[in-house]
């Protein structure tokens, strides 16, 4: 029995689309670049990334590239067997002016048939996506301290299509260029920033048939931020388990630096007994810090920084509240995180009065972020 193959419009889109992550570019690779999300009609979606909006200038021009892949895709489509999978299509602009086209297929996980009345051949429905991934690749110059180098820039434009059939149809309309033409003219009319300097990155989506841009996280590629560092530990101090809260706010100058200046608050509860009542009570006695948090350098240089991975801090604290005399008005703190494992820090610290006097030595293990 002959089985007839159609597709199925306005379906939900492959979730790996529209995540930050594209098929095939390696992890990280997104972080810089701004993104540009347009509605094609009929459940088809484009998306844009580029670092700045002149790279964007440079290669808006998609609709020659889309025909130049439906004319090759065509060439190759006879040797692919027809199915309800989805296709991953990635096409690179090589240097030697060729073109290589790499074609993924992901099974669907369902059969569905369409069955209709009088006898007529059942339809097997195609309820999935497929997806065309171009990759630009360019020169860029980059200036260094020791002059200018020349390095390698990637744009790259993601199309979610009911069928990469359906490309050679989307270029006879030009929806593609006139898009991003109109993003181009929208970036321009940004009231708030310049967002043509180098720089900024932002996400701008276009919703279904709608031209009104709404932009989103508009930021500095070196953004500053807070990193909030909540956590909770048990500590050893004169001989007894001292549990603790701490709460630490690090303002970080880059997202892609390694340190951040860090303010925070602990509070000790230490255990005491009533000499009256022999009853077991508990009291806290609090410090304010201040000092500077490291975070991963191990990471690539183009990835953002991790809060959440603290290789190193040091920090000096000062008692501000004191509910029993455990330590002197003018007791210092200095403390270091010199080890972590996931949510786990490890903390040794000391106190002391005045100039180093009276040193007294602690540990603590915190759990949080």
């Amino acid at each position: 029995m002959k089985i007839i193959i159609t597709t199925m419009l306005c379906v939900s889109i492959l979730s790996h689309a529209f995540a930050q992550q594209l098929p095939g570019v390696l992890p990280g690779a997104l972080d810089r670049h701004s993104k540009y999300s347009f509605d094609l009609g009929q459940g088809n979606k484009m998306l844009a990334y580029a670092r700045t909006v002149q790279d964007l200038q440079k290669f808006q021009n998609i609709d020659s590239v889309l025909m130049l892949f439906a004319k090759e895709y065509r060439e190759i489509k006879g040797a692919l067997a027809e199915n309800t999978s989805s296709r991953i299509a990635t096409y690179k602009l090589l240097d030697n002016n060729q073109h290589q086209l790499d074609i993924t297929e992901q099974a669907s996980a369902k059969q569905r048939f369409q069955f209709r009345v009088g006898g007529s051949e059942p339809l097997l429905i195609k309820d999935v996506q497929d997806t065309l991934l171009i990759i630009h690749t360019f020169l860029k110059p980059v200036k260094t301290k020791s002059g200018s180098v020349q390095l390698n820039e990637h744009l790259y434009f993601c199309l979610v299509m009911n069928r990469l059939d359906d490309i050679e149809a989307l270029v006879q309309k030009g929806i593609a260029n006139a898009k991003i033409r109109q993003s181009l003219q929208d970036v321009a009319k940004y009231p708030h920033h310049n967002l043509q300097k180098a720089g900024f990155r932002y996400d701008l989506i276009y919703a279904p048939d709608s031209d009104t841009p709404s932009f989103k996280t508009v930021e500095t590629q070196n953004a500053d931020f807070i990193a909030i560092h909540p956590s909770v530990g048990l500590g050893a101090f004169r001989n007894q388990l001292v549990p603790n809260f701490q709460a630490d706010f690090s303002f970080v100058p880059s997202r892609y630096g390694l340190i951040g200046y860090t303010l925070g608050w602990r509070s000790l509860f230490f255990t005491e007994r009533n000499d009256i009542t022999q009853r077991l009570g508990a009291q806290t006695n609090s410090f304010v810090h201040a000092g500077i948090t490291i975070y991963d350098f191990r990471r690539t240089q183009s990835k953002r920084i991790n809060p959440n991975h603290i290789l190193f801090g040091i920090y000096l604290g000062h008692s501000v509240m004191r509910r029993v005399d455990i330590f002197d008005k003018n007791t210092w703190n200095l403390s270091m995180t010199v080890a972590t494992k996931g949510m786990f820090k490890i903390q040794p610290e000391i106190y002391f009065n005045g100039f180093f006097k009276n040193v007294m030595p602690g540990f603590r293990v915190q759990i949080g972020l």
